[in-house]
């Protein structure tokens, strides 16, 4: 029966609380930078991070980027108000603006401070692996068996190394407190796996903010003994494209041009042309160096991280190399050897002297200022050559195709008969036969591309696929044996925990004790 003293009146005041057995400390408030550290820090803050990242990119794959062949008229088709916001938010040049830059700096940061947070923790299960465990610590892993032997202790743990190190365990003994404990694990490294991905994204940061301010690009046109260390360039923006020229830190010269055409006879249209060749030679100065280089289609140029790549050729006719002949133009005697001269090239012809290839007209014609070309076909091809005879004098003469020089010959015999004059186009009595010629563009166009960030990106996501496979198709697996003594025998406690892939590990960890009991026979 309850006293007075132990009812509850409700006039009755609450007794003040008793005072704490342990003083309580009031936890000191965070500074702001240690909440900015903490921010930055978190992995929620960088998984936004990157998730407005991977949004910028899309709408960069959405929008036309100013650099892309065509945007002229793709800015031209859009509305007025798509111009102007798209225009106000930079989406036409978005990798290259102020706040994707943001965005990568701030994005790196976080994955660096997560980092150094995370990673003491990461590096504990290499360098100080947890080899000594107790009933306790086996009962609360992800798996976990028992099993009793007859052997003593020591007997028992020798003879689950051996049976572990057979499945790939290579198992270490320690004792502690009267028990012994057998450890192994595989694949411990398997914790860095992040970390390796943490430093691809920042290698692949870095490579893209390296390209998005210094790259450069532009286009060469190069012709044979041609040199040059200048390349022009085309920015696009909003108020139209602006060409200017950028300077390379070496000179290239062309030593020759080659086309390989699908039918000889035809033109030199692309859809003609197999492959067209740029023989170029890299002159460095500031190194000393001087470097022979074959760009084609399917064969790339780099230097000092600069790429050189095929872009176009001028369709206007021109000769690698010509074959000409010289025979009498009175039809007596015999015409002379066939000679093959390359462009800018000589040859000795026996009688004449040296003969020197100037020039190629594909359609000759000649107006009031001289030798011209009416068209870039080959409709009347005709070389200018320069030949000097053993007394040292210097001539210029054409070759022609056999009809061309029989109707430019009667015309020049007719206006050389008036004036009373010798026929220009005879040199010593013979006319100059071009017999034949390959074809080739008078100039090629070279694609300069600087990508100082192409090395680090390609590191960087060759290096993320490596990190990625070893994360995801490799566990860190760790299995404990704790040994106690229990009777005249000994008494086995299992222990198993994996970081991933749960299912994979527990057929492993069920073999591993099989591997000892045998099944299991005295659980």
């Amino acid at each position: 029966m309850a006293t007075t003293e132990t009812e509850v009146s409700p006039k009755m005041e609450t007794p003040p609380a008793l005072a704490p057995a342990v003083k309580v400390v009031p936890k000191k408030n965070d500074s702001i930078l240690d909440k900015t550290l903490r921010l930055l820090s978190s992995v929620r803050f960088g998984i936004v991070m990157i998730s407005i990242l991977l949004t910028c990119c899309m709408i960069g794959m959405l929008v036309m980027q100013v650099n892309v062949e065509g945007f002229e008229k793709y800015f031209a088709h859009l509305k007025p108000a798509q111009k102007q916001i798209y225009g106000a938010l930079g989406f036409f040049d978005i990798y290259r603006s102020r706040y994707f830059t943001l965005l990568l700096a701030i994005t790196g940061l976080n994955i660096i401070l997560a980092s150094i947070d995370r990673f003491p923790a990461a590096w504990q299960y290499i360098r100080k692996p947890k080899r000594t465990a107790s009933p306790k610590f086996i009962a609360a892993q992800m798996f976990n068996a028992e099993a009793l032997e007859r052997s003593d202790v020591k007997s028992v743990a020798e003879k689950v190394q051996k049976a572990w190190r057979k499945l790939g365990f290579r198992g270490r003994i320690s004792e502690e407190d009267n028990r012994v404990t057998v450890f192994a694990q595989r694949n411990s490294w398997n914790r860095l796996g992040a970390y390796a991905v943490h430093v691809a994204l920042i290698t692949i940061f870095t490579g893209g903010f390296l390209t998005s301010r210094y790259g450069v690009g532009g286009s060469m046109e190069i012709k044979p003994g041609k040199t040059s260390n200048t390349f022009e360039t085309n920015e696009v923006s909003l108020e139209g494209s602006h060409r200017s020229q950028a300077f390379l830190p070496f000179q290239i010269e062309c030593t020759d041009l080659q086309q390989k055409l699908i039918r000889p006879e035809g033109s030199l249209d692309q859809t003609n042309t197999i492959d067209w060749l740029s023989y170029i030679r890299i002159i460095d100065k500031e190194r000393n160096n001087q470097q022979d280089m074959l760009v084609h289609l399917n064969n790339v140029g780099d230097y000092r991280g600069y790429r050189f790549f095929q872009n176009s050729f001028m369709p206007l006719g021109n000769a690698r190399q010509i074959t000409i002949t010289f025979e009498p133009a009175n039809g007596s005697g015999s015409p002379s050897a066939p000679a093959t001269i390359k462009r800018d090239g000589s040859a000795d012809v026996p009688g004449l002297g040296t003969v020197r290839y100037v020039n190629f007209f594909p359609d000759f014609d000649v107006d009031s200022s001289g030798p011209t070309t009416l068209s870039r076909d080959y409709n009347n091809p005709a070389a200018q050559l320069e030949i000097t005879a053993p007394d040292g004098k210097r001539t210029t003469a054409f070759a022609f195709n056999p009809q061309l020089a029989e109707q430019y010959l009667t015309k020049a015999n007719e206006k050389a008969g008036k004036e009373g004059v010798e026929n220009p186009l005879l040199v010593g009595g013979n006319k100059i036969i071009l017999k034949d010629f390959e074809k080739v563009s008078l100039t090629h166009t070279l694609t300069i591309q600087y990508d100082p960030g192409r090395t680090p990106v390609y590191l960087g996501f060759t290096l993320l696929v490596m990190a990625l496979c070893s994360v995801f198709f490799f566990s860190h697996q760790r299995a404990w044996a704790v040994i106690e003594p229990n009777g005249k025998g000994s008494k086995i406690y299992f222990g198993g925990n994996t970081n991933r892939n749960r299912p994979a590990f527990e057929g492993r960890f069920n073999s591993l004790v099989q591997s000892v009991t045998g099944g299991l026979k005295d659980e």
